[in-house]
């Protein structure tokens, strides 16, 4: 394998900046909006699994089960997600939206169409090229992160 360059290497600071403006972006739109930003986005993500476990929304996110638990406390305290039982495992759950979590869900959705097109006019190619590109390097980051985690519990368990 080749030597890594540093312009490869940028991207890694490129998809980090890049996932910052995307927040200062929507959460500028979700404020004028008058919606909350709170945990917008993590029920957006319960929104287009749903139902979903707790651990489908790690793996799919990233975050780490401890925060996503957090999150998932705070949300049915709120009123916005609701636990099911899970018809695959009868000691786990599912999570759906309650009527609230969908209307807060549909309440910010034209604040992120509102972000989406204030980027798209300044986009250089389209956007499903981009979204494609994204989608990918969000999957191989996912199996890098679970290589990392394989290698530490294989570690573990050896001694």
């Amino acid at each position: 394998m080749r030597d890594v360059e540093r312009q490869d290497v940028e991207l890694l600071q490129e998809l980090f900046s890049a996932g910052l403006l995307v927040g200062v972006l929507v959460d500028d739109e979700l404020e004028k909006a008058g919606v909350s930003r709170d945990l917008f986005s993590f029920l957006g993500w319960i929104n287009a699994l749903q139902p979903v476990t707790p651990g489908g929304l790690a793996a799919e996110t990233g975050m780490p089960a401890t925060t996503v638990r957090d999150y998932i406390r705070r949300l049915v305290e709120r009123g916005d997600v609701r636990k099911i039982a899970n018809p695959a495992d009868g000691r786990s759950y599912q999570l759906v939206l309650t009527p609230e979590g969908k209307r807060r869900s549909e309440r910010g959705w034209p604040a992120v169409v509102a972000a989406f097109r204030r980027v798209a006019g300044h986009l250089e190619r389209p956007a499903s090229e981009h979204a494609a590109s994204a989608r990918e390097l969000r999957r191989a980051l996912k199996q890098a992160i679970a290589e990392t985690e394989a290698a530490r519990a294989e570690k573990t368990a050896g001694g």
